[in-house]
């Protein structure tokens, strides 16, 4: 239950620091990879997971022996869950 709940906060806070780099800095957007919003998004889930050094996946017993993979992998599940949980949400306030 904690695991899910780190994962919506995590992706809350990366999506307000996402939007605050995307303002502060309008130039990221002429990057390539990094001007589209998700791969920009995903990336900041990934290195919010690095920094907070949590082991996501290793909570539901999906770890992996490389540790680069598991930060990784956590960076992909904060960014999946907080996008399925903004699509029910703007589903539940139609």
């Amino acid at each position: 239950m904690y695991t899910i709940a780190l994962l919506v906060l995590f992706g809350f806070i990366a999506a307000g620091v996402a939007d605050i780099v995307h303002a502060v800095v309008p130039a990221i957007e002429k990057v390539p990879v990094l001007g589209k919003a998700q791969v920009f998004f995903t990336l900041v889930c990934t290195l919010l997971v690095w920094l907070a050094d949590v082991s996501i996946l290793g909570t539901f017993g999906i770890g992996s022996s490389a540790q680069w993979i598991d930060i990784v992998g956590s960076g992909f599940a904060v960014a999946g869950v907080y996008t399925i949980s903004q699509g029910v949400a703007d589903y539940l306030n139609r």
